[in-house]
């Protein structure tokens, strides 16, 4: 299991807080780029943030639809971040036309409830086939939903692939329990949450120990 900090802020915030997590024990960073600035930065910005640790980062611009705070990107600027970082977070929507490197985590997210079953089927079976890391997140409202999302561990060929979990307090149990069935990545926060539910470093770090 790898350990991903969740970073906002200023730049200059951001880019403290991302060494502070580093050294803390966190393996990677996820520079939520939404939450940085309020409009899509220049490539130059953003390779000035990564500078010297882009081995060790995320670069993930969450839109509006998916539970963030930016705008729908324009194609051409998702593609130009394909070098840029360890791992790229592309929203599904976005992949399936195509817009993807062998280094994405194609997400999926529902932030304001959990679809049924047969629905959540279809989009693991849709998204894995993308390739690369695969990532579905729903709000749950009930713990039930959240048990939902876990079962998609059961439904895929390689669930070392698959990243899934719920957001919200009722969901917050999942994000502990998806690293015990294949999830490569439990995310973090550093100071305080960008997502309700979210683990904390400490927490976090001390779950990878079980699993050592």
């Amino acid at each position: 299991m790898i350990i991903v900090t969740s970073i906002y802020g200023s730049p200059e915030v951001a880019s403290e807080n991302a060494i502070k997590a580093l050294s803390y024990g966190s393996d990677m960073v996820e520079f939520r780029l939404d939450l940085i600035w309020d409009d899509l930065p220049e490539m130059e910005s953003i390779r000035k943030l990564v500078k010297k640790i882009s081995n060790r980062s995320i670069l993930t611009w969450r839109s509006k639809k998916h539970g963030g705070r930016g705008r729908l990107p324009e194609s051409i600027w998702l593609r130009r971040l394909g070098h840029m970082a360890k791992l790229i977070d592309i929203e599904y929507e976005f992949a399936i036309k195509g817009i993807r490197f062998p280094n994405s985590i194609v997400s999926w997210h529902d932030p304001s409830g959990t679809p049924n079953s047969l629905r959540l089927k279809q989009l693991v079976n849709s998204i894995t086939k993308l390739g690369g890391l695969s990532k579905i997140v729903t709000y749950a409202e009930r713990k039930v939903d959240a048990y939902r999302v876990l079962k998609l561990y059961r439904e895929v060929i390689m669930p070392e692939k698959l990243i899934a979990f719920s957001m919200g307090n009722k969901g917050s149990f999942s994000r502990r329990i998806a690293p015990f069935l294949g999830s490569p990545i439990m995310y973090a926060y550093l100071d305080k949450p960008v997502a309700e539910g979210q683990v904390s470093l400490k927490e976090a770090l001390l779950l990878k120990e079980l699993l050592s």
